[in-house]
């Protein structure tokens, strides 16, 4: 098909995925806070109580959906990027390329994070008496306290992290879902299996025949995502404590603020210097997946539609994106060690502590380590700043104090996870001469190229 041809079939369309999900955002935004001005939050029976169970659920399946292509699509993707190297040595640029970007943009997300809150202190001029009121707890949450983060030091954790990422069991790893197991496996198989050679053809093509299979599955998928985020959010925000908001809003904007510096500043600069290209262009291409990660909070979960975006929209050849991006999606967490080091901070402030510069430097470095331990799901953010609350040697029931509004600032911090990643790959692309100039956004259709 000429591209004029595929431009108008482009147009034929109707609206682009992009503006159908920000339509279902903006719908569920509107409805759920009608519904909670009206009634207040927190309905627990009538028909306004069936329709956010049966709007919960129907979130939850897209989610599981999405998860559920999550682990072939990896191993598929992974194994194919890896056997189209050609050259086996590329492996190493390539992943040595990405660990040291992905490094560098956390460094900067926590240095973005420890400069904003130390020039707003949202903990000094907060209204203790309306926590109080609003009967904040300060238990800890059992998922912090079950992982016996007292115990642990950044470093420990890193280092567990890297240690368990060789997998004991395969099919254990792949049962679990355990994608830093999976891509260790995955690479070890498909770096192996192209120094055997030949007789591994066949397991090639089936698995060149699995990947494309999920990528047919990701666009049925994509196709009902509109619908699933608006009844998704609606359910949020009919939930969503206003009065909590308001007394936590100085520390929620201070948050905003380091994520949008971070994510509109710091990595469109770096993707225009590094990357050589227009930071609104990827933003443009990428927007369906990150509107996604805000509404679902989970960078696993919406990993099948930012490898899509990234090869589709941005250019980016897959055997780029689809190492890059598991990678980034597994260890990579700007937004929630910018995240960290803000709440962090804000704790020790509401307790009247005065960190010193020493200490901020130790939380500097314990957030940045403690993010690559942090899981691609909702809230595991809250796990690993257990690390970072004991680094600082504040008590871990301060996350308590942060509950009320974690679920509205973990959906912002998800999405600037996912644009980091993007980031990556776009940089790592262009070093790599792997970016192609037309794509989906000039009316070209793209299709799969592994």
């Amino acid at each position: 098909m000429e591209e004029t041809d595929m431009a108008e079939a482009a147009k034929k369309k109707g609206i682009d995925l992009q503006w159908k999900i920000l339509i279902g955002i903006v719908g569920g935004i509107a409805l759920g806070i009608g519904i909670n001005i009206a009634v207040g939050p927190g309905v627990t029976s009538g028909p306004l109580f069936i329709m956010k169970t049966i709007f919960k659920y129907g979130g939850d399946i897209f989610i599981r959906l999405l998860r559920m292509l999550i682990v072939p699509l990896v191993f598929a993707s992974i194994y194919m990027a890896v056997a189209n190297l050609g050259d086996i040595r590329s492996l190493g640029k390539i992943g040595g390329r990405t660990i040291g970007y992905y490094m560098l943009t956390t460094a900067l997300a926590v240095l973005a994070g420890l400069i904003v809150v130390n020039l707003i202190n949202p903990g000094l001029g907060i209204d203790k008496e309306a926590l109080s009121a609003l009967n904040i707890t300060t238990e800890v949450p059992a998922k912090v306290s079950r992982q016996g983060v007292g115990d642990r030091s950044a470093v420990v954790i890193i280092v567990d992290t890297f240690v368990n990422m060789i997998p004991k069991n395969p099919a254990a790893a792949f049962a679990t879902g355990n994608i830093l197991q999976i891509i260790f496996f995955t690479i070890f198989l498909a770096v192996f299996g192209a120094i055997v050679g030949r007789d591994v053809e066949p397991l090639t093509r089936v698995i060149h025949g699995i990947d494309r299979i999920m990528q047919r599955g990701i666009m049925a998928v994509m196709e009902i995502a509109p619908y699933a985020i608006f009844m998704l959010v609606t359910a949020i925000f009919m939930d969503l404590g206003f009065p909590a908001l308001k007394a936590l809003g100085k520390y929620g904007l201070t948050v905003l603020l380091g994520l949008f510096i971070h994510g509109f500043l710091t990595l469109p600069v770096l993707v225009l210097l590094m990357g050589r290209y227009n930071p609104l262009r990827l933003l443009r291409a990428l927007s369906p997946a990150m509107m996604t990660a805000w509404s679902t909070a989970s960078s696993a979960a919406t990993l099948p539609m930012t490898m899509s975006n990234l090869e589709k929209r941005a250019g980016v050849d897959s055997r780029i994106g689809n190492f890059v991006l598991p990678l980034g999606a597994t260890i990579n967490m700007d937004g929630t060690a910018l995240y960290e080091s803000v709440a962090v901070i804000f704790i020790a402030q509401l307790m009247g502590v005065d960190l010193t510069m020493g200490m901020q430097i130790v939380i500097f470095i314990t957030a940045s380590l403690a993010a690559v331990g942090a899981a691609a799901i909702p809230g595991a953010g809250l796990v690993t700043m257990g690390i970072v609350l004991t680094a600082a040697g504040l008590p871990l029931d301060g996350i308590g104090l942060i509950l009320a509004i974690d679920r509205i600032l973990d959906q912002f911090r998800t999405a600037i996870n996912v644009w980091g990643d993007a980031t990556a790959a776009i940089v790592v692309g262009r070093a790599e001469d792997a970016i192609r100039e037309k794509t989906e956004l000039d009316g070209v259709e793209v299709t799969a190229t592994i």
